[in-house]
């Protein structure tokens, strides 16, 4: 379930539709492009996407262009005068999050396309002649979504010497995601039956802040950028006021472990330095600390909770799982009001809903309802399912562990580390639980009722 990717992992690209030959075009054509669908397609796996046809409007259509209309620049029917921005970006909100699913390490953009165009599409505002100033709505979306994902148009790719440093960015940035993944082995659940798959999960790791060589706070992240992230949050948490304050910020190393890297010691200088046997006395840990004394590091064996490993093996029907993200998301009225909180709830397995709560803080949500349990009933609570309208870390999945919750079931996905820890801590796992889809990471098992083709993952 959990370890190295597999090493024929292929690089996903996605691309504009009518490059690959689809006549998607709004005169019912295509602009195949060889390079893009016979050279490249025979080397990555292509992602093709036609924002006109995929939001409803058909082929053939009524073509669009570009135009500025105050502030901002709208796609407008060019005949009929229908300004189709509101559209485009209702379904562009819900595709990005797909594509974020497919975990794309580049994206080649129809070149002028009034949705597709990286640059130098044709805006009309008014003037005797359109000028050659602006992004396709669609390009725009995707770009904003993810700054750092590689993109060109099939125009400039014409030129090898773009080819080729698009083409490096683009296993650059696949090489830099693989290191931030870990591999799993998943049940996925579909309308058209079930499978088991290979797929990936965001590492999650626990990296120690230390301050002049003593222990301050354990933050649960991704792998990268730890100095930056260390002094930004000394700095968010009121340590230090300024970069005046930060003396160096290392790795910690020990000679004979150098793979040990989840271990910052920064140095404070002036009246951080001065604050600092103060600033440890009132301290707020992130988590406990604790250290597995290799060099202060910390690992799952440091953190995971005393409990024992959950033994009780309720089981909960696919019909049932599918109808949770729906029945928590009826109990949220904050979140209908202000469209900012999460949520988390406790479900018995026959569906019946026993408490929710909303937060701005997905831990928070889950911990206000165990509280809630534990006023009520008392813990630990086995045959029940917690369900939580985010993603799934570490703690979240820690937190059912203490309470005995048998079954975790997220909306979005789960993190390495969460995997890691149901696995041993006996609790079914499952993520991205949305449009009658969802996948199973550890302990599929439970879930055995509509999965009996399918062996259990642990």
């Amino acid at each position: 379930m959990y370890g190295p990717l597999p090493p024929l992992t292929k690089i996903r690209i996605g691309v504009s539709a009518c490059l690959l030959g689809q006549h998607v075009r709004y005169d019912g054509g295509h602009k195949h492009d060889a390079f893009v669908a016979d050279v490249l397609g025979r080397e990555v796996e292509l992602v093709p996407v036609c924002p006109e046809v995929e939001m409803g409007l058909g082929t053939p259509r009524e073509p669009m262009r570009l135009e500025r209309h105050g502030g901002s620049l709208r796609m407008i029917t060019v005949n009929s005068r229908i300004d189709q921005t509101p559209r485009l970006e209702r379904w562009a909100s819900k595709r990005l999050d797909g594509l974020a699913d497919e975990k794309l390490s580049g994206y080649i953009f129809k070149a002028d396309s009034p949705s597709c165009g990286v640059d130098r599409v044709k805006v009309f505002d008014g003037a005797e002649d359109p000028q050659p100033a602006g992004r396709g709505r669609f390009a725009a979306a995707l770009i904003e979504r993810f700054p750092e994902l590689p993109v060109e148009d099939e125009r400039r790719l014409g030129d090898p010497g773009v080819r080729e440093a698009f083409m490096r960015r683009v296993l650059e940035y696949s090489q830099r995601s693989l290191a931030l993944a870990r591999a799993v082995s998943v049940v996925r659940v579909t309308p058209a039956g079930v499978t088991q798959e290979a797929d990936c999960a965001a590492v999650e790791e626990p990296l120690e802040v230390r301050l002049n060589d003593r222990p301050f706070a354990v933050i649960m992240r991704t792998p990268g950028s730890d100095r930056e992230l260390a002094a930004g949050f000394l700095f968010s948490e009121g340590i230090i006021s300024s970069v005046e304050e930060l003396g160096a910020v290392e790795h910690c190393r020990h000679p004979d472990h150098p793979d040990v890297h989840n271990v910052v010691n920064v140095f404070l200088l002036g009246d951080a330095r001065a604050r600092l046997a103060d600033t440890l006395e009132h301290r707020r840990n992130v988590l406990a600390t604790s250290s597995c004394g290799i060099c202060g590091r910390l690992t799952i064996d440091s953190l995971r909770t005393r409990a024992q490993a959950i033994r009780e093996r309720s089981s909960v029907a696919r019909s049932v799982v599918h109808r949770f993200p729906e029945a928590l998301r009826a109990r949220q009225s904050l979140f209908d009001k202000t469209g900012g909180l999460h949520a988390a709830g406790l479900f018995g397995v026959d569906g019946t809903l026993i408490t929710s709560a909303e937060d701005v803080g997905r831990h928070n949500a889950v911990d206000k309802v165990i509280g809630r349990t534990l006023l009520d009933a008392g813990l630990p609570r086995g045959g029940h399912v917690l369900v939580v309208s985010g993603r799934a870390s570490f703690e979240i999945v820690q937190k059912a562990w203490i309470a005995g919750i048998e079954i975790v079931c997220a909306v979005s996905a789960p993190s390495s580390l969460a995997v890691q820890l149901a696995e041993e801590a006996g609790i079914t796992l499952v993520g991205f639980l949305r449009d009658r889809t969802f996948n199973v990471y550890a302990h599929a098992d439970r879930l055995r009722n509509g999965l009996d083709a399918v062996p259990p993952t642990s």
